[in-house]
């Protein structure tokens, strides 16, 4: 809530200074209108009065001598001024990324395991038909785009694959995306969601080894970033411990089997990195065009995956039913005590189409490196409020405070990491997300002393 509080607070400041400097300008024009003329430094618009009017001419004339008597604007002002500006518009991308990203993370943990289905049953265990359908939704958004560009008469056209070698690159990114969205929201229905987010904030380092070994590329990672990548690993698996109950490990196979799927997802989600860059090099697709090829292979797949694996669910559903059970059981049994609660699978899609939408908006206005800081920031903040929010009181004793120790080490080994890489690649300011990490870090520290 600090960190929320304190990018408010940013935004509203730079927005404040954009005021300053844009307001008694603004102001000016409106007097200049009220009295009959138009802004300065604007021609008036010659279809208002004749050439040959006295009164236009006169206008004309007023128009000028207020141009000359207003003073121009320091270099030192205007470069100021464009600075505020431009800070102001990323604190507010960064604000409203923050809340659809964590917004979107929180209401799938409830989709799949906090929604109240019957009296003794929540959630809905079935991750893989839940991103089949969330895929289908987002294909038929596609279709009624396609449709209403052409009934606007600017018909959109996706870019047509022209080689076998496209289309297979188009399948391996469907696959390595299916596996990473459905291993991610079945570790979300098992494990909580804080270390979810822990263990997904260790994508850094499965991307780098995919990178090298896959795509065979030469990685400039300086010893700085591999010591703080490794002490956000160790930090990570600390968590797991201390949640699972201590070094005996009294926790259920599903809570293990859930943060074994969380690792599988990283290592997807690594793959899917690598196809998307190299479609991103070589064929260069956007996202709608990537949307219409990838929506039916992954739905198709995920479905496949959903009627052959049979998985943990959760307790709710293991004591109603059965201890495993595929996606398609968990539909059939969802629909036949409560078909009513798949209209939020349908809300999940149009969610998920929107954040898609919304993180190509951002890669596209910022930079993928400022994407990703921001990201990492997002997930350390949704860390903090699962852990007060969701997750309500930790592990007593010891666990407790080690898994307050390990979440704090986590955030900052990751945090000092993307620092030290947009140092290296020296493109990114990271001035206003650092300043909130600080805040995430004090709030994770009052935490502790209320353990």
């Amino acid at each position: 809530l600090l960190s929320v509080c304190c990018c408010s607070v940013a935004t509203l400041s730079a927005l404040g200074r954009r005021w300053a400097f844009v307001g008694p300008r603004c102001s000016s024009a409106v007097r200049s209108f009220a009295a009959g003329v138009s802004q300065p430094r604007r021609v008036q618009d010659r279809n208002c009065a004749r050439p040959g009017d006295a009164r236009a001419q006169y206008l004309r004339q007023l128009v000028v001598k207020r141009a000359k008597e207003e003073p121009a604007a320091p270099a030192g002002v205007v470069e100021e001024e464009e600075k505020d500006g431009a800070l102001s518009v990323q604190a507010l991308l960064f604000l409203c990324y923050f809340t659809i990203q964590s917004g979107m993370s929180f209401y799938m943990k409830w989709l799949l395991s906090k929604v109240r289905v019957a009296s003794d049953l929540v959630g809905i265990p079935a991750s893989f038909l839940v991103t089949a359908s969330q895929q289908m939704v987002g294909f038929t958004l596609f279709l009624i785009f396609l449709g209403g560009s052409w009934l606007v008469g600017k018909p959109y056209t996706p870019k047509t694959l022209k080689s076998r070698g496209e289309w297979l690159l188009i399948l391996g990114l469907s696959v390595s995306f299916a596996m990473n969205i459905g291993l991610n929201l079945l570790s979300l229905s098992l494990v909580p969601l804080s270390l979810t987010m822990i263990v997904r904030a260790c994508s850094p380092l499965s991307t780098a080894i995919m990178q090298s070994t896959i795509m065979k590329k030469k990685q400039d990672i300086s010893f700085g970033e591999w010591a703080c990548m490794s002490v956000g690993i160790f930090c990570a698996i600390a968590v797991v411990i201390a949640q699972s109950g201590g070094p005996t490990g009294t926790a259920s196979f599903a809570f293990f089997f859930g943060v074994a799927m969380s690792v599988a997802s990283l290592f997807s989600g690594a793959f899917d990195f690598v196809f998307k860059g190299i479609l991103g090099s070589s064929v260069k697709l956007n996202a709608l065009d990537t949307t219409c090829y990838m929506a039916l292979p992954v739905a198709l797949f995920t479905t496949i995956m959903g009627g052959i694996l049979s998985k943990p669910v959760s307790t709710s559903w293991a004591a109603r039913f059965s201890p495993a059970m595929t996606d398609w059981a968990v539909f059939t049994k969802l629909w036949q005590v409560n078909p009513s609660i798949l209209g939020w699978v349908v809300v999940s899609g149009l969610l998920a189409f929107v954040y898609n939408i919304f993180v190509t908006f951002m890669v596209v206005k910022l930079s993928p490196a400022t994407t990703a800081f921001a990201g990492n920031f997002n997930k350390a903040a949704t860390i903090l409020l699962s852990l007060l929010f969701l997750e309500g009181n930790l592990a007593p004793g010891l666990r407790g405070k080690v898994i307050i120790l390990a979440v704090l080490g986590n955030i900052t080994a990751f945090s000092l990491y993307n620092v030290l890489k947009k140092r290296r690649l020296s493109s990114v300011d990271a001035t206003p997300l650092c300043g909130l990490s600080v805040c995430l870090v004090q709030s994770i520290l009052a935490l502790w002393t209320s353990q």
